[in-house]
């Protein structure tokens, strides 16, 4: 039945003043302890996440003692420099200062056999053109719907975070499968450092509000074409990454901003 006096925009609001101030922080510094009551409590924000056919198909690893902790901070460590030599354009994190100084990492493993239990056609050449990939979206966006929460309670708890794609590659995946003594049906989509930030960014661009809603179907003239993706990924994306949003703007309308830089490794998006 629906609340007479109707939607509640207050909690609305309250919610997202939590939301936009997540933030994917690379840099953390030492902090006061965080017990297991706290990092089990993040954990209960991703196990209410929703998922394809309610199969919860994620197993939360909380690594926070110093020797697994210290050994998966490592691979995270390597998968980033791999990343740094194969794929340009983006900046080296602080690792000494992030996954190793973290408080607890979360690995979110999802057992990826659980994609059989959505739909699946009786016909396979009908499955295959319209199904069989749709399977492995559900899990994935399964997947993300569990970091997205593990973060936002970690935000609430006045800790932050990053989701690191590392996991998702199979030499990080496999690595992390044999640290943390998983099978290999289980692969660690979300691997989610937490910490005390190192510095917090107070601003982080976002596109308005207007530019993305789209009331009742599309509005052409704001839809992103080829060329704006191609300009931000070759003039604004490390800006957009590494950059607080009046330091961005600037930079945008070709002012010197050098000085406003929080950290060229520091906060993110």
């Amino acid at each position: 039945m629906t609340d007479a006096q109707g939607p509640d925009l207050a909690a609305v609001r309250q919610l997202n003043k939590t939301i936009s101030a997540r933030r994917s922080v690379r840099s953390f510094e030492p902090g006061p302890e965080v017990g297991r009551e706290v990092l089990a409590e993040i954990a209960e924000a991703g196990r209410w996440a929703p998922s394809g056919a309610n199969s919860q198909p994620w197993e939360i690893c909380i690594v926070h003692e110093p020797g697994p902790l210290a050994e998966t901070a490592g691979l995270l460590a390597a998968q980033a420099d791999r990343l740094n030599e194969h794929c340009k354009g983006f900046p080296h994190v602080h690792k000494k200062h992030w996954v190793h100084q973290s408080v607890a990492i979360f690995v979110v493993f999802i057992d990826v056999r659980w994609a059989d239990a959505y739909p699946v056609a009786n016909d396979s050449e009908i499955d295959g053109a319209e199904y069989a990939a749709n399977r492995d979206n559900i899990l994935l966006v399964s997947a993300g719907a569990a970091v997205q929460n593990i973060q936002l309670a970690a935000t609430a708890a006045g800790l932050s975070s990053a989701w690191l794609s590392g996991g998702g590659e199979p030499q990080t995946a496999r690595e992390l499968q044999e640290a943390l003594g998983f099978p290999d049906t289980h692969v660690p989509f979300g691997t989610v450092p937490v910490g005390w930030p190192h510095r917090r960014s107070d601003s982080r661009w976002r596109r308005e509000l207007d530019d993305v809603i789209h009331w009742n179907g599309a509005d052409a003239g704001r839809l992103r074409t080829r060329q704006d993706i191609d300009h931000y990924i070759e003039k604004e994306r490390r800006d957009s990454i590494y950059r607080d949003a009046q330091t961005r703007q600037e930079l945008q309308e070709g002012r010197d901003a050098s000085r406003q830089e929080i950290d060229p490794v520091d906060d993110g998006a």
